[in-house]
């Protein structure tokens, strides 16, 4: 039990220091497209290593995994290109917690797709949501109050970059709910492979004639981005063997979204409003109350 804890311990520090790196590259010299790409570059290479020596059924792919990851990574591709473009115009504490909030999508489409009923506490969970993403607006409206008048466009375009990456982000978290429903719940780190690895190459399309080769800053920070994304993701499938996801999940989730928060405050001195501390308040119990029920 106590080694679990440990490993939900890493999953916390791994998915919160991925929303900080994303932060680090919020940097003139990182272009958002080429950090998408070098993130699911060297996180299609960690989880072909990891999955290849570690998983029982190897790399083997069969046809509905491999679908179902490619439709995945396309999306997290464009939620991560967006994202990361959102933050130039944006903090990190509120950014991530709207990111973090995409969790919502694939309870709507279980409702709505796959006809499963939910009881009072996800419903309280999905309207916490839309009230989260309200304060989070209103908080930047706040901020552009007070920006300068001769920029108004460019600090617009926080809020429809986030619910790009908002939408983007459900979307391909979907796809693991689409994968159980396909039968195939026991090739997760295939479909992690095949997810990556899509993603990749929608986003090398998309750059390969339009931006040079990414330089040392965007392939280091990619790197640090997939070790963190894929150290979270090993450490808490892990953990779910000893440790009950009522607990695994909250833990993980409330706790890294605490410390993107803490080092936005902290680190990058980002200035919040009451209603943006409400925000995040509201947006993390949302979340709890959505994997809690």
């Amino acid at each position: 039990m106590i080694f679990g804890h440990l490993l939900l311990f890493g999953g916390l520090v791994g998915f919160g220091g991925l929303g900080i790196f994303h932060k680090v590259a919020d940097h003139p010299g990182c272009r958002p497209k080429i950090i998408a790409l070098m993130l699911l570059f060297w996180g299609g290479l960690l989880t072909t290593i990891y999955t290849a020596a570690a998983n029982a059924k190897g790399l083997a792919f069969p046809v509905p995994v491999v679908w179902i990851g490619c439709c995945g990574g396309t999306m997290a591709g464009l939620a991560l290109f967006a994202f990361q473009t959102g933050l130039k115009y944006g903090k990190i504490s509120t950014s991530w917690l709207i990111v973090n909030l995409a969790a919502s999508v694939p309870v709507l489409l279980s409702i709505l797709w796959f006809g499963e009923r939910v009881g009072w506490g996800k419903i309280a969970g999905i309207l916490l949501v839309f009230g989260a993403v309200v304060m989070m607006w209103w908080d930047k409206r706040i901020d552009l109050r007070k920006a300068d008048a001769n920029h108004p466009a460019q600090t617009s375009k926080w809020l429809p970059l986030m619910m790009l990456a908002f939408l983007a982000q459900g979307l391909a978290t979907s796809t693991q709910k689409i994968l159980v429903e396909a039968k195939q719940g026991d090739y997760v780190w295939q479909f992690y492979v095949v997810l990556y690895w899509s993603g990749f190459i929608a986003m090398a399309l998309l750059s390969v004639l339009r931006e040079a080769w990414p330089n040392r800053r965007e392939v280091a920070l990619g790197f640090l981005m997939a070790l963190c994304s894929v150290a979270g993701n090993v450490s808490l499938t892990m953990a779910l063997k000893t440790v009950r996801g009522a607990v695994a999940f909250p833990v993980v989730n409330g706790g890294s979204l605490s410390l993107v928060v803490l080092a936005g405050v902290l680190f990058f001195r980002e200035k919040l409003h009451p209603i943006g501390i409400a925000g995040i308040t509201c947006g993390i119990t949302a979340i709890l109350i959505l994997v809690l029920t």
